[in-house]
């Protein structure tokens, strides 16, 4: 299928009837999307793509078939966004702006499988694999996957986290990694390479390795030599040292970088070896409020400096994100109750495909908010009575789980407290908490598995209704800057304090985070005069000046630069710049040139 010398010389608008023959060939003429209502929910995540350059999205339906696809690209040199879920925060896995090639979105969704290794300690994930579904699969027997509550609940899949080095509310486990994918990697010449660094036998051709892959059928014996993890084997004692000058974990960490971990798009993964964790045998959910930003500076120095286990997690969120939530996430907190996570993604596309007919038709986008807002004064509070009291009784507020009675097999022997006798673990925390609260102005409250559930479900909706609420009253403010930062692990101004010049040109600000790992998700919702890129400039200014490093766990995507150990690890990756070019505000054109070489014969099409 690769064009001759003849072929290539032709322009663009010409070669792109027979890229999209070539595709179709492969996957079916139903599976090459091209127009643009066909490809709204594709081209749309959390920031909106902006593009002329995107010829078509590309379903295949098997490894084989996605093999051929990306040949195919490489043979037309058109650039590639490979996408599996598209549930990104920051636009990195949808095309935006100006591309110096026709550009091709393939979409992962058909391609989901999980397959379990050494007697479900360890599986290997299919692009489409998500986190709800190796919940499901594992919880039957006694484990879970890296991530759970947020991230499954919208359908995130398991190879996007790894490729954007995700982290998630799970305190011990640190951001998604592994050492072990098989990953389709563009050389020099312009071909794809596929590279097998799973640890098993699946053959020796693309074809014959994937068709195997696919099916299951390879040898779970591991070769005991391999020296590859799959799995951060560091993180607990990185997130220990509350001392250290740095964060625990943030994207542009040049340690978290390995291949598939941290790809962002930069290659093609067909799979991923990971680990999976032990449930624990009990657990209980702790929910502290105080008005003194210093209570929880110290609880949270005091727990990492103690004996006491990690949490399972301990999530931050103050007062104004739980008004806002209360009011604005009734519907988005019930859904997550009732609805299986598969529905709730499946939603989360049918609103990208409704935005698109309501701009087709000029009608307001915030219309199915509003419905939505209407309906949901029927719907039951977001929080029981006696937990809604409490949250909207003070300032700040954490909810920390912990657990006893871990396998002795948990976190796969990197947990080095695991040696220690646990099942008293739940009683010793609630001891520490107890005394800790009698020493400072606050409450704290033991909840029920009940309260737990809701308060979980009430933090994971948060964002969403954020978003709601800046949708339902533009009227009031200028843009909605969302960002994600990580903290030096010794930091204590936590409870941010922005300076005048930065503090009179936001009308209001909410935080919330992952507390324990010093991870903060904060939004700024901003006055109408604002002047929102060069707020986002001071603001990231300010961020510097205190050590923080951005972002820390939603990856580059569209929103943030990327460092210079980041941006060589993509040039390393992909050295024709021809996937996903232009993530983390690198160069976009062809080879990493720093401006566009357009032919006059592409001008037709350009």
């Amino acid at each position: 299928m690769t064009p001759n010398a003849r072929e290539m010389s032709e322009s663009r608008h010409e070669q792109i009837p027979r890229l999209l023959t070539a595709l179709a060939i492969v996957v079916g003429t139903t599976n090459v999307l091209t127009k643009p209502s066909q490809q709204q929910s594709y081209m749309q995540g959390a920031i909106e793509a902006i593009t002329d350059a995107t010829v078509a999205v590309v379903i295949p339906h098997s490894l084989v078939a996605l093999w051929r696809v990306i040949n195919i690209c490489a043979a037309f040199d058109v650039i590639i966004i490979a996408q599996a879920a598209n549930t990104g925060l920051t636009g990195g896995s949808t095309p935006n702006g100006d591309y110096d090639r026709p550009l091709v979105v393939i979409s992962m969704q058909l391609l989901g499988g999980v397959h379990l290794l050494n007697d479900a300690a360890e599986l290997i994930a299919l692009p489409a694999a998500t986190l709800q579904q190796l919940e499901s699969t594992l919880a039957p027997l006694g484990r879970e996957p890296h991530s759970v509550l947020g991230s499954s609940c919208v359908g995130a899949s398991v190879i996007g986290g790894i490729c954007n080095s995700s982290g998630g509310m799970l305190v011990q486990r640190g951001p998604a990694y592994t050492e072990m994918a098989l990953f389709a990697r563009r050389n020099a010449s312009g071909a794809f390479e596929l590279i097998n660094h799973l640890g098993l036998d699946l053959g020796t051709q693309p074809e014959e390795m994937l068709d195997n892959l696919e099916a299951g059928t390879f040898n779970e014996n591991l070769n005991s030599t391999n020296s590859k993890v799959c799995t951060n084997q560091h993180y607990q004692h990185k997130v220990r040292d509350c001392e250290a000058e740095t964060p625990a974990r943030f994207n542009n960490d040049p340690n978290a970088l390995y291949e598939a971990s941290g790809s962002a798009g930069k290659v093609i993964v067909f799979a991923v070896r990971v680990a999976t964790f032990a449930k624990p045998k009990r657990e209980q959910t702790f929910y502290i409020s105080t008005n003194d930003a210093d209570t929880f500076t110290t609880l949270r120095q005091q727990w990492l400096k103690s004996e006491l286990k990690l949490p399972v997690l301990a999530e931050y969120m103050h007062k104004d994100y739980n008004d806002i939530t209360m009011h604005y996430g009734r519907d988005t907190c019930l859904s997550m109750r009732k609805l299986p996570a598969s529905k709730i993604g499946t939603l989360y596309r049918l609103q990208a495909k409704i935005g698109y007919y309501l701009d087709t038709w000029h009608l307001p986008k915030t219309l199915p908010d509003r419905i939505l807002q209407l309906s949901s004064r029927f719907m039951p509070p977001s929080l029981p009575a006696t937990l809604t009291t409490q949250a909207l009784s003070y300032n700040y507020h954490l909810i920390i789980k912990v657990a006893d009675g871990f396998d002795s097999d948990f976190d796969n022997g990197i947990n080095k407290d695991s040696d220690k006798n646990d099942d008293n673990n739940i009683a010793a925390v609630q001891a520490f908490l107890q005394n800790h609260m009698q020493q400072y102005q606050g409450a704290l409250h033991i909840c029920t598995e009940l309260e737990s559930q809701a308060l979980l479900v009430f933090r994971s909706a948060a964002t969403a209704a954020m978003s709601r609420y800046h949708n339902l009253n533009q009227d009031k403010f200028g843009e909605l800057l969302s960002t994600d930062i990580a903290l030096p692990r010794n930091a204590v101004d936590w409870d941010e304090a922005l300076p005048n010049y930065l503090k009179r040109q936001v009308s209001k600000t909410f935080y919330l985070g992952h507390f324990f790992c010093h991870v903060l998700h904060q939004d700024y919702l901003l006055k109408p005069t604002t002047n929102a890129k060069q707020f986002k400039e001071d603001l990231l200014a300010f961020y510097d000046q205190r050590h923080i490093e951005y972002p820390a766990e939603h990856n580059v995507g569209h929103m943030y630069p990327a460092k210079a150990e980041l941006h060589h690890f993509y040039k390393k990756l992909d050295p024709t710049n021809s996937l996903n070019p232009g993530i983390g505000q690198t160069e976009k054109w062809k080879n990493w040139r720093s401006s566009p070489i357009k032919e006059k014969l592409n001008d037709e099409f350009y």
